[in-house]
């Protein structure tokens, strides 16, 4: 899947490509430079409004191909091409920050919320507005601040009544700090946290580790959600019912490279793919 037609793919990936040296020593007993890639001559096509799921083993790439696509991390060669409307920006070189502006958006393996903040207040924070990341605005235009603040607040109530019900759990426990949630429920919020932008790229890290089946049942509708809402998501999932159930494709990634894209059943029922990565 290697066409480079913007008005389809979200995002065109092409010779990603990043290593890493270490020093070794070699037979005749001598340091020696050696490197390992991580990501090598990779190349991948994003279909707008998708939901495509990575799986591959550990140490395959995945993190580190989301950590570039978002700036975290530099590659040392190749092209990521972010379509939105109507033009293709270039992603390499761009701050994690003016990346996220362009309408990309991500959830961190590590839940990545504020402990110390409360529920509501990690949700307000999730969409911040030029009046507030202004001192001089905030002090100048104290009424356009408020308004800004009310308005954030009422998106905060409609999210969760939308995604979660008017009646929700987490919506209750709104002023407690972060940290006094479950884990499973500090999932969630990470999910509603991506509803106060208006993201058209998501990245989700292993959105059902570490949860009960409940919680990934309410996961799994969110993500349909953000597909519903012709939103894309790239996820990273170990969970093969999950990637079954949500994505429309799957790509196996192996040695920094996407060995094969196609529909979670060609995939996940290939005989190389459950050899070398089910074990079976």
């Amino acid at each position: 899947m290697q066409l480079n037609n913007m008005d389809t793919d979200i995002l065109t990936i092409q010779s990603l490509t990043k290593g890493f040296s270490r020093k070794v020593i070699n037979s005749g007993g001598f340091d020696e430079n050696e490197e390992y890639f991580v990501i090598n001559e990779l190349f991948l096509n994003i279909p707008r409004g998708k939901v495509i799921a990575l799986i591959g083993g550990n140490g395959a790439g995945k993190t580190t191909l989301f950590n570039i696509i978002s700036g975290f991390v530099t590659p040392d060669k190749g092209s990521i091409k972010y379509g939105n409307n109507g033009k293709a920006t270039e992603l390499i070189g761009m701050s994690p920050h003016r990346i996220a502006g362009l309408g990309i958006g991500r959830m961190f393996q590590d839940n990545h919320t504020f402990p110390e903040m409360s529920v509501l207040e990690n949700m307000l924070i999730a969409n911040p507005t030029q009046s507030n990341e202004k001192p001089f605005n905030s002090l100048f235009f104290k009424k356009r601040s408020r308004e800004n603040e009310a308005k954030k607040l009422e998106k905060a109530e409609k999210v969760f009544n939308h995604i979660f019900g008017s009646d929700s759990s987490l919506w209750e426990k709104r002023l407690m700090p972060a940290s006094g949630i479950s884990y499973g429920q500090q999932r969630l919020l990470g999910l509603a946290r991506l509803f106060m932008h208006d993201y058209q790229l998501l990245l989700l890290d292993e959105p059902s580790s570490g949860v009960n089946p409940k919680v990934i049942e309410q996961i799994k509708d969110l993500i349909r959600q953000l597909s519903d809402n012709k939103q894309t998501v790239l996820l990273i999932e170990h969970n093969l019912d999950v990637v079954k159930d949500i994505a429309d494709f799957c790509c196996y990634m192996d040695k920094g490279r996407i060995v094969l894209m196609g529909t979670p059943d060609d995939v996940i029922g290939n005989e190389d793919v459950r050899k070398s990565y089910i074990g079976l």
